[in-house]
């Protein structure tokens, strides 16, 4: 899956062209263009009439063909009876790309939304394109009437009839009536069985996809401290299914090989990309650039939409990866293997507690803080495993294989928590262990810039009070060689000749800043990774506790990470920035994450902290695995379904809906596919 296609960034105008106050007929996903990034790469200020374009209005002739009287009439009965808006393009060729194509970049550039659909025809081409965007609760079934009503008309060359019967079967469709057209009359009367048929199955497909949140349809009437408390609780929720999968995956993979597992593995993929879109959305709410309240609530909702689509989409592959591993045929096995996975685990505890006490001789506890309650957490977990494990056998030995099952699994994820929490007390041991020869590696590289301040910044403030700053980092940096924490160390004295580098920038030759920029960066991104990892997995094995804000901080710094590796080779000092604004989100996420379980913990009063129970609801376990334990409603991921097989048809949420084709001649009409979550009819007339 191309998921810079699938998950594009998302633009969000001041004054959207869709209608975002008219009450929707249904809307469920992101209300916002898609493939701005494309749009980043055709902002051409005058593109020609057949490339893709920013349509200025919601009829556009550069071909010289329609009526645009008799269209505008039908496009404004379409609005004025429903909540869709029909956009209308046409133009000589789609310039050699294909028509669904031309469409969808076109609806990104006119910063179209949910209920917006494109008709495109190029005339001289023969082909045209019926775009619908991502969330538009039209159904496949509605758009094949329109397309059948278009496709015929522009076969017969009737340009304005094709447009006409475009919004005039729209309407039909959405209201139940007939549009005003004779043709659609008859098209409509030939199709009602069909039409209705897809209206039930659809409405259907609604109850059941909201009944556990009856105000999904109605975002847009809900207040928008509403709608930020379903934001942070969906963002919650999908990062918590997300963790959950990727240990799914882990062992499904264990168990029946990559081969019968990619399906999921690739699902899994895509969906990390969504989730990643919402985490930078709600970044951006975060930031210290306030957004007007209609582009709040775009946004909230959008959040809220891509979260829905991820944990359906993830529910539908967990069915089939379900049926795959039949944990009631053999859950016998898999607890007796738990059983011996809690004997090696524990065996693992006391040196890592034994590790932690000969840290604590050389460092402070701040350097440890992250770890120093990890042990005593993986003995809860597993504790709570033998529990889990030991009620498994005893529901096999009665024939409940099902409760077992959720047992199982329950105690399998206690198991997986507790080796990360005791891996992340050999990391921390190796990476204080080398943090000695790395501080003195970047206490020699700061003392040659500070050599530089005093030889090319005599006189320049900026570069005097960088150079205080960095000598006073460094002195604190030389008492953290005995008793201190190193790793804070490394971090202040790199933050501060990344600020003296800054304030020498005017002064140096753009070469030597570049190669300067580089040598940092080699330091920085393997410490800020090991940061992003160590916080990540104190989130993973605390999720019961930790709320949407760490969270957001911890997704946009991964976001950020990346791209600083990316741009690394390329354009160091930017990339130097970069994993700058990366580690303060990392150290953000790890303070909030740790006052999110400081005040969990104090919320569950005396002793209870500590029970094994405690431990797992902790973990999150028991809302992940014993609520749905055997249910099979996510007993694991894979096959089809969701991302990558049915569902959502191979590839999920960014993308929108399309249809289109030839018309005329022979042929007969296209079958329809999906690329990038959209879905397309094609061919020639």
């Amino acid at each position: 899956m191309d998921l810079a296609r699938a998950y594009p960034t998302v633009r969000h105008p001041a004054a959207p062209m869709t209608h975002l106050a008219r009450p929707a007929l249904e809307i469920r996903a992101a209300l916002a263009a898609l493939l701005a990034v494309l749009a980043l790469v055709l902002l051409a200020p005058s593109a020609r009439a057949d490339e893709p374009l920013n349509l200025p209005t919601d009829v556009t002739d550069t071909a010289g063909v329609l009526d645009e009287g008799a269209v505008r009439s039908a496009l404004d009965a379409l609005r004025d009876d429903t909540d869709q808006q029909l956009f209308v393009a046409y133009v000589p060729t789609f310039d050699g790309a294909d028509g669904p194509a031309w469409a969808e970049e076109t609806f990104a550039l006119s910063g179209m939304g949910t209920n917006d659909v494109l008709l495109a025809v190029a005339v001289d081409d023969r082909r045209y394109a019926l775009y619908v965007g991502p969330g538009n609760p039209l159904t496949d079934d509605q758009l094949d009437a329109v397309e059948v009503a278009v496709e015929d008309r522009l076969a017969q060359d009737d340009w304005t009839g094709g447009a006409v019967a475009a919004a005039d079967t729209l309407r039909s469709e959405l209201t139940g009536g007939s549009g005003p057209s004779a043709f659609t009359v008859l098209l409509v009367g030939g199709l009602v069985v069909i039409a209705l048929i897809a209206l039930v199955a659809w409405a259907a497909a609604r109850r059941r996809r909201s009944a556990g949140n009856p105000a999904e349809g109605g975002l847009s009437t809900l207040p928008t401290d509403e709608l930020e408390r379903r934001a942070s609780t969906a963002l919650v929720a999908v990062d918590d299914d997300l963790k959950t999968a990727e240990q799914e995956l882990g062992f499904a993979q264990a168990q029946f090989g990559p081969e019968a597992t990619a399906s999921y593995e690739a699902a899994l993929a895509a969906a990390k990309g969504a989730v990643t879109r919402a985490f930078t959305l709600r970044q951006q709410l975060d930031d210290s650039t306030p957004e007007t309240e209609p582009q709040k609530r775009v946004m909230l909702a959008e959040i809220i939409g891509l979260c829905d689509q991820v944990t359906e989409s993830l529910d539908a592959e967990g069915a089939q990866l379900t049926e795959l591993r039949n944990l009631q045929a053999t859950v016998p096995e898999v607890l007796a293997e738990t059983r011996e996975r809690i004997t090696t685990a524990r065996a693992r505890v006391e040196p890592a507690r034994g590790a932690l006490a000969s840290l604590a001789v050389t460092y402070p506890a701040s350097a440890l803080t992250s770890v120093s309650a990890n042990p005593d957490q993986a003995v809860r977990l597993l504790d709570a495993a033998a529990d889990s494990v030991t009620a498994g056998e005893a529901a096999v030995t009665g024939g409940d294989r099902a409760t077992a099952v959720g047992h199982s699994r329950a105690a399998s994820q206690a198991v997986g928590q507790a080796l990360v929490l005791l891996d992340a007390v050999d990391s921390a041991g190796a990476d204080l262990a080398s943090a000695g020869p790395r501080l003195d590696a970047a206490l020699t590289s700061i003392a040659s810039d500070l050599a530089d301040a005093d030889r090319l910044g005599a006189g320049d403030p900026a570069v005097s009070a960088a150079a205080d700053r960095a000598r006073s980092v460094v002195a604190q940096a030389q008492a953290a060689r005995s008793g201190g924490d190193p790793l804070a160390a490394i971090r202040d004295v790199t933050e501060a000749e990344a600020a003296l580098d800054t304030a020498l920038a005017p002064r140096r030759e753009a070469d030597e800043q570049r190669a300067r920029a580089a040598a940092l960066l080699a330091e920085t991104l393997g410490r800020v990774r090991s940061q992003i990892t160590a916080v990540s997995d104190f989130i993973t094995t605390r999720k019961g506790a930790v709320g949407p804000e760490a969270r957001t901080r911890l997704s946009e710094a991964t976001r950020l990470f990346d791209e600083a590796r990316a741009l690394a080779p390329s354009d160091p000092v930017t990339a130097l920035d970069t994993i700058r604004r990366c580690e303060q989100l990392v150290q953000s996420a790890q303070q909030l994450a740790q006052a999110d379980v400081q005040s969990w913990e104090n919320r569950q009063g005396p002793g209870s902290g500590g029970s094994n129970v405690g431990g797992m609801i902790l973990g999150g376990i028991l809302i992940d695995s014993i609520l749905r334990g055997g249910s099979g409603s996510r007993g694991g991921y894979g096959g089809g379904g969701g991302f990558g097989g049915g569902g959502f048809g191979g590839g999920f949420g960014g993308g929108g809906r399309s249809r289109g084709g030839g018309f005329g001649g022979g042929g007969g009409r296209s079958g329809g596919s999906r690329g990038g979550g959209g879905r397309s009819r094609g061919g020639r007339f």
